[in-house]
């Protein structure tokens, strides 16, 4: 964990901390820590934004967790009919109730069953808990970071889905959590309104499994010269107006 943190600061610096979350179904393994937001009525990406800006941790289960398809998305409930006949997302997202049902049909959801979801940020995490999976906010350019670490040792291409919708609940954690290899997102509207994602902002979700082999990827495309930030090519000579442009008389 130290190794992936010390890593990413070093070869992407991301703006906000990077999150650990865990989606807890024994409730007993989570009694007595000291968790700075609980018992409040949060979504997933509102938790997320309070471990990420504000370095707090985060405890929603199925009576706080505020967003019907962020809690169903995490397994804390069962999805709501409104959600999977289409009814949520008729006439705002698809045209019709049987296309906003088709959306929801391919949304990664967890099984129901989770206790609870625990966020908190990595650099402080919880002794004795190691967490699902990781977290990141990034702009684009970092995001093409941490496509070339994830293909480092592989190869070949990386996929990522998007519905529009749920970006980091369906996404970032419980898609992870369900394949248990890595994706980008982009925030949803709700994110943005009430969880504070920026407009160059995009969504990194790493499995616990896969941090060490991303780090190395990290380190080794950076130490191979692919950096962030990306440098400029700067050119000598550039082309000033002739009053600007020392002269021999300048330098007499």
């Amino acid at each position: 964990m130290e190794h992936f943190l010390s890593v990413v600061k070093e070869t992407i610096n991301p703006s906000t901390q990077p999150v650990g979350v865990n989606l807890v179904r024994d409730i007993a393994s989570v009694e007595g820590l000291k968790i700075r937001v609980r018992g409040k009525r949060l979504t997933i990406c509102q938790q997320i934004a309070y471990s990420r800006m504000y370095s707090w941790s985060t405890w929603t289960d199925s009576e706080t967790s505020h967003c019907a398809l962020g809690a169903a998305c995490t397994g804390m409930i069962a999805a709501p009919q409104r959600v999977m006949d289409g009814t949520v997302n008729a006439g705002i997202y698809q045209e019709t109730k049987e296309a906003a049902a088709a959306m929801q049909m391919m949304m990664p959801r967890v099984e129901p069953g989770v206790a609870g979801v625990l966020t908190y940020p990595l650099v402080r995490s919880f002794n004795g808990i190691t967490p699902d999976l990781v977290v990141l906010y990034v702009n684009s350019a970092q995001a093409m970071r941490f496509v070339q670490a994830f293909l480092y040792h592989q190869g070949g291409e990386f996929v990522m889905k998007s519905s529009g919708d749920a970006g980091v609940c369906s996404r970032a954690v419980a898609q992870v959590f369900l394949t248990a290899a890595p994706t980008i997102e982009i925030p949803c509207v709700g994110d943005r309104r009430f969880a504070m994602a920026q407009d160059h902002e995009m969504i990194i979700g790493i499995p616990s499994a896969w941090l060490e082999r991303t780090a190395e990827g990290l380190a080794a495309t950076h130490k191979a010269g692919i950096r962030y930030p990306i440098p400029f090519q700067i050119p000598t000579e550039c082309e000033l107006p002739l009053e600007y442009i020392t002269s021999e008389i300048d330098t007499k």
